[in-house]
């Protein structure tokens, strides 16, 4: 019985598994660190556009990081 198990084995047909789980890991990594590195870009590219006086203006809420006392 452990004979006939043994010739089963396949090494094609594991090695096609093991490409097709790193090729799926391959993609699960690109969008893990694809999309916020194209969402950084895009507000980047974006800010890029902006005039100079829009970059140096004052902060439009200067309140809004102020901490309450005690």
């Amino acid at each position: 019985m452990k004979q006939k198990e043994a010739n089963m084995w396949d090494k094609q047909m594991s090695m096609a598994q093991v490409f097709g789980q790193m090729v799926a890991g391959s993609f699960v990594a690109v969008l893990a660190i694809g999309i916020p590195i194209a969402y950084i870009s895009f507000f980047y590219v974006i800010g890029t556009f902006l005039p100079i006086e829009s970059k140096q203006a004052d902060d439009p809420t200067p309140g809004s990081f102020i901490q309450m006392g005690d």
